[in-house]
C-alpha cells in the first residue's frame, strides 16, 4: 500500500474491495467459495485431536449442507459498506494515521484491539477493526476432543500457516490489498489464486455437543419467558494469536442461520439432526425466523431483512423436518 492514505482513500478502497465482492453472485464465485472451506476442512483434517469442523456466517447462511444454491446479494452489505465512505467523507482531507502506525508497530502489537480500541488519534468508526469488519471472511470452526484446546490451536497455526490461509489480523494492510484482488479476479470472471481471510475457531466436543443439545429448550423456556433465546458460545479464536474475545456468540443465532456440520461424528450428527428434527417440527417456520431475528446482533438483523435469506432459511427448516420425518418413517419400517 502507498504511504498516507487519506480517509477519503482508504475507505473508498475498502468499500469498493467489499461491495465488489457482494455483488458477484456468478458460479465461479460459489466454487472458490468452496475451494477455501474445503482446503480449511482438509487442513485441520490433520490436526491429532481433531473431531469434526464446520461453518458459520457467511456464505453458509446462503448455501445448503452440500454448499449448494444461489448466493444472493445481500444489498444490506452494501448499503454498510456504504456508511463507511459516508464516515469517511466527513473528514475526508484528513490522513489515515492507523496507515503509518500500522506499518511502524504492528510487528509489536498483540492485536488490531488492544493498541487501537483506546487510541484517541482516530475516531471509532474509522479504527483498523471497523474497517476490516467490511471485508469479507470465513468463519470456520475445528471441534476438538476434550481439553486438548492448546494441542489443537499449535498444530492448526502450523498448518494454517503452511498452507498460507490467514487471519485478516495477520497483516491488516496486505489483507486489503488481497481482498480487492479477489474481488477484481471474480468480478473479471477470474478464479483467485489466493485464499480469502480465514476467522478461524476452536471448541471442545462436549461443549459443542452440550450446546446443540440446549437448543430446543432454549427455544421452549425463552418463548414461555418471551425473552430473546440465549445460548453462549465462547471458542478459543485465532486472531494475530489463539485469544478468547471480549464477548460470546449466540450459539441460537449461529444454529438457526448458518450452522453447517463437516465430517462431525456418528454421535455429534446424531445429536445435531435430533436438534434440527425436533425444533423444525415444534415451531413454525415463521417462528423459527422470529427465534433467528430475535438472537441476531443488529448488522445480522438487518442483514436477514432479504427477502431471499428468508425464502433459504425456510427451506432449510422443511429439509430439516424431512430429515426427521424420514428416520421416523425408518424406525417403523423396523
Amino acid at each position: 500500500m502507498k504511504e498516507d492514505y487519506t480517509i477519503k482513500e482508504i475507505t473508498e478502497k475498502t468499500e469498493k474491495a467489499s461491495t465488489d465482492f457482494e455483488q458477484v453472485n456468478s458460479e465461479l464465485k460459489r466454487k472458490y467459495l468452496i475451494w477455501n472451506i474445503e482446503t480449511f476442512n482438509m487442513v485441520v483434517s490433520k490436526v491429532g485431536v481433531n473431531r469434526g469442523s464446520f461453518g458459520t456466517g457467511y456464505p453458509f447462511y446462503a448455501l445448503n449442507q452440500d454448499l449448494k444454491g444461489t448466493i444472493p446479494i445481500i444489498e444490506e452489505q452494501i448499503r454498510y459498506n456504504r456508511i463507511l465512505v459516508r464516515d469517511g467523507i466527513r473528514i475526508q482531507k484528513s490522513i489515515w494515521k492507523c496507515e503509518s502506525c500500522l506499518t511502524r508497530k504492528y510487528s509489536q502489537m498483540p492485536d488490531l484491539k488492544t493498541v487501537c480500541k483506546p487510541c484517541p488519534n482516530m475516531i471509532d468508526e474509522l479504527k483498523p477493526r471497523k474497517i476490516m469488519n467490511r471485508l469479507p471472511d470465513l468463519d470456520m470452526w475445528i471441534v476438538c476432543e476434550d481439553g486438548c484446546v492448546s494441542e489443537a490451536e499449535a498444530e492448526m497455526s502450523k498448518l494454517l500457516e503452511k498452507n498460507k490461509m490467514y487471519t485478516s489480523d495477520k497483516n491488516p494492510l496486505s489483507t486489503l490489498e488481497e481482498v480487492a484482488k479477489i474481488s477484481e479476479m471474480l468480478k473479471q470472471g477470474e478464479r483467485p489464486d489466493i485464499y480469502l481471510p480465514i476467522d478461524a475457531h476452536i471448541i471442545e466436543y462436549s461443549k459443542l455437543k452440550d450446546l446443540i443439545i440446549q437448543v430446543p429448550e432454549e427455544l421452549s423456556q425463552a418463548k414461555k419467558e418471551e425473552r430473546i433465546p440465549y445460548l453462549p458460545i465462547h471458542p478459543k479464536s485465532y486472531r494475530k494469536q489463539w485469544q478468547y474475545d471480549d464477548e460470546a456468540y449466540n450459539f441460537i443465532y449461529d444454529f438457526l442461520s448458518a450452522f453447517t456440520a463437516f465430517n462431525f461424528t456418528e454421535e455429534l450428527q446424531k445429536n445435531l439432526d435430533e436438534a434440527r428434527g425436533k425444533i423444525s417440527t415444534e415451531y413454525t417456520e415463521e417462528e423459527l425466523f422470529a427465534f433467528l431475528l430475535n438472537s441476531a446482533t443488529e448488522a445480522n438483523f438487518r442483514r436477514f431483512q432479504s427477502i431471499a435469506l428468508e425464502e433459504i432459511f425456510k427451506k432449510k427448516i422443511s429439509e430439516w423436518k424431512s430429515i426427521r420425518t424420514k428416520k421416523e418413517d425408518d424406525e417403523i419400517s423396523l
